[in-house]
């Protein structure tokens, strides 16, 4: 791939209608006041808003469905940068993922999704679902409260969010340990092991934090065998990606006490179902989604980009590169 770096890089970002309409202004202007690079930014919010043969370099956008769409009204492109981490929806569309550049927005929301998931450890440790049901009621009734400090959690997953989560809780005082497809050693994390000794770790861990992306080898990870090995009473904090999780699972876990408490923010489909049986209970914290949300995610997803961009032109090297065979 050669990207022509002595004359102007055309870039097209495309968005939702809706958001586009907040995010132009910024779009273009961090791009001119963050790097040195010429750029012609264009703007699409359909496929139909893109000229037939227009010639564009590079594509920044999210996993939009109309993606393939947009590409056939397009020549020319070599790299498609996405502004999320996650990008499983993109296995699904027809275009060709070899031949191009393909690289993410990874990290992107570290920061909200780790403090979520010590949000939501707290929410269960301080019992603040009671105390908020309480005081819709006028009751005053006080129970004593655990601490996070000296309990264990285990998080599967340690890329961007997963470490920073890590980084979260030892700060807290708590004992980390973590799951990874090839374990090395971190800093904040007491022991690591591989996706097969997964249960060396869930046996005495009061909370489990999942942040695994959805892969052939994660889908439907989280299922009754997994969840016969936790610690009885402990606390599920989900911010993966939908499908990780068996929700029945989680439903019968919950029902024999197997499990003292969830936090869910993705699912299986989404919106979650108004049948659903994860609803209405006092020890299910249920989240639409919104553990990544921040408003800084476009100024960080669009520093990636440029990150990955100098790093292009300097070495030939991506930083948050896909990995096509790998599907993440």
């Amino acid at each position: 791939m050669i990207i022509n770096f002595s004359k102007k890089i055309n870039i097209l970002f495309m968005q939702k209608p809706e958001v586009l309409v907040q995010q132009r202004d910024q779009v273009e202007r961090y791009l001119e006041e963050n790097s040195s690079l010429a750029f012609d930014v264009y703007f699409a919010s359909s496929a139909e808003d893109i000229v037939e043969g227009t010639s564009i370099d590079i594509i920044i956008t999210p996993t939009l469905d109309w993606i393939p769409l947009a590409l056939k009204k397009i020549r020319n492109y070599q790299w498609i940068h996405f502004l999320s981490a996650g990008i499983e929806k993109i296995w699904k569309m027809n275009f060709d993922k070899e031949k191009i550049l393909l690289t993410k927005s990874s990290g992107v929301n570290s920061a909200p999704m780790s403090e979520y998931a010590l949000g939501a450890m707290l929410y269960f440790a301080k019992q603040f679902w009671r105390f908020n049901e309480q005081s819709q009621k006028k009751i005053w009734e006080r129970y004593w409260l655990e601490e996070l400090t000296g309990k264990k959690v285990a998080i599967l997953g340690l890329g961007h969010v997963g470490k920073a989560v890590a980084e979260k809780a030892n700060a807290f005082g708590m004992k980390v340990v973590g799951v990874q497809r090839k374990p090395k050693e971190h800093k904040s994390i007491d022991k690591v092991v591989s996706l097969d000794k997964i249960e060396e770790v869930l046996l005495d861990a009061d909370y489990v934090v999942i942040s695994l992306p959805l892969t052939d080898s994660t889908a439907g990870l989280v299922d009754e065998n997994f969840l016969n090995s936790v610690k009885t009473g402990c606390v599920l904090i989900d911010i993966s990606r939908g499908g990780v999780v068996v929700e029945s699972s989680i439903v019968n876990a919950l029902d024999s006490n197997k499990l003292r408490g969830v936090a869910l923010d993705v699912f299986e489909k989404q919106p979650l179902s108004s049948d659903s049986k994860l609803w209405k209970r006092n020890n299910v914290l249920i989240t639409p989604h919104v553990s990544g949300t921040t408003p800084y995610y476009l100024e960080r997803a669009l520093k990636i980009f440029l990150d990955n961009l100098n790093e292009f032109k300097k070495n030939g090297n991506l930083l948050t590169k896909v990995d096509v065979s790998k599907k993440y």
